[in-house]
């Protein structure tokens, strides 16, 4: 492979990147308004009722969450690994051109 072909596949790898860190931002929105209605709903069924069906529910709900932003931080973390691989091989390309 020489060094244009490593280059272009770079390029599409931080591309695809980029379109997936897009994409989980916007699903990150998403599950955060879904998130904050919840919340609502669940303060106001515990203004309404105070039996213990309520706070099972709102527990369940809080350990929801936890375990979504678990798996965000996750995958953030993958993409960072990622993203930081994919500079590695840029900057070793750069330095490649610049010996050459």
């Amino acid at each position: 492979m020489n060094l244009s072909e490593k280059i272009d596949s770079i390029a599409l790898k931080v591309r695809e990147v980029a379109f997936k860190l897009e994409r989980l931002k916007k699903e990150n929105a998403v599950l955060r308004e879904e998130n904050k209605m919840l919340k609502a709903e669940v303060d106001h069924l515990k203004k309404g009722s105070t039996g213990a069906v309520s706070t099972d529910n709102y527990n369940n709900g809080q350990q929801a969450s936890e375990d979504e932003e678990r798996v965000k931080t996750e995958q953030s973390d993958k993409l960072r690994a990622q993203i930081d691989q994919y500079i590695q091989e840029i900057d070793q390309c750069i330095e490649w051109l610049n010996n050459n």
